[in-house]
């Protein structure tokens, strides 16, 4: 998969994300007592489709979505050679799933 299809797959898979969060607020506006409503299968099944095309072998498409938070959380990941490299945008992660796994 080339990086502008990766990007404009990831990009949308965050817009959903984020629409969840928004209808979870909105029930939760209505509801105060409601926890939430979460649409894990999907997602597994995308994530998972997205490291399986990608070869994913480390995951970091999961790392980048839970741990960094979609970009939130800046972090960065180390090279063989010892180097920081940036994780904070798709197109960083891109790099780092096709550049330091290979």
């Amino acid at each position: 998969m080339d990086k502008q299809e990766f990007i404009k797959l990831m990009t949308e898979l965050v817009s959903i994300k984020k629409a969840e969060d928004n209808l979870n607020t909105a029930i939760r506006n209505f509801e105060p007592d409601f926890s939430f409503l979460c649409f894990g299968r999907y997602e597994t099944l995308v994530v998972r489709s997205l490291e399986l095309a990608m070869n994913d072998k480390f995951n970091w498409i999961s790392y980048w979505l839970y741990e960094c938070d979609m970009g939130r959380r800046d972090k960065n990941v180390t090279d063989k050679k010892g180097q920081n490299i940036p994780i904070k945008t798709l197109s960083n992660l891109y790099n780092v799933i096709t550049k330091i796994e290979n």
